[in-house]
């Protein structure tokens, strides 16, 4: 019975226990870090980024600890060292969440939008596109949250009522820009080309 227990446990959200370490040493495993990070609580997982075509290490990681106690001690902590090399630690960004709004109404102001949508979630950032030749905001905006999860609720309903009026709710996709892609495709071939000699 006690097993089952265990797996149900709710932890906070992951995002408040998450920890950036940057800084780190090539030949630093993931042992290394859990060594060091461990003595200032339990810690549910490690990610230890790594370049997919070499597989070596890119030199930082992200610790998400059982508890933000955890977090707060590491953060709180001034000198980290992981293999004797000193290493960069603070508390992980959380991973936004953005969401397109349609169907706004003229009467609708942007302080009870932003109101609105708060109950939500904290909220990082509204966009209010606004048409110059009209001389009115356009009839949608973005609104980006702290927390994906505020989004995501959101995404979910698909549509919010503010004042009477429904609005339509719809996720953002950001569109990779391919001229960025093909110049980076290009420098990487170059640069193995110059490797060669």
């Amino acid at each position: 019975m006690a097993e089952s227990m265990d797996t149900s446990e709710v932890l906070p959200d992951e995002d408040d226990r998450k920890l950036f370490v940057g800084g780190l040493p090539q030949d630093a495993k993931q042992d290394d870090i859990s060594a060091h990070f461990q003595t200032f609580g339990e810690i549910d997982n490690i990610n230890l980024k790594t370049d997919p075509a070499t597989g070596r290490s890119r030199g930082f990681a992200f610790v998400v600890f059982k508890t933000v106690d955890g977090l707060k001690d590491a953060v709180a902590t001034e000198e980290h060292a992981v293999k004797g090399k000193k290493v960069a630690v603070k508390k992980a960004q959380a991973k936004q969440g953005k969401i397109y709004v349609g169907k706004l109404k003229a009467e609708l102001s942007d302080e009870e939008i932003k109101s609105h949508f708060a109950q939500f979630g904290q909220i990082a950032q509204v966009e209010q596109p606004f048409d110059k030749t009209k001389n009115e905001r356009k009839n949608f905006c973005f609104i980006t949250f702290e927390k994906e999860d505020s989004a995501k609720q959101l995404l979910k309903a698909g549509t919010t009522t503010v004042n009477g009026v429904e609005l339509e709710v719809k996720k953002v996709t950001p569109k990779p820009d391919p001229r960025a892609m093909g110049m980076m495709g290009m420098r990487g071939g170059g640069r193995g080309g110059f490797g060669g000699g």
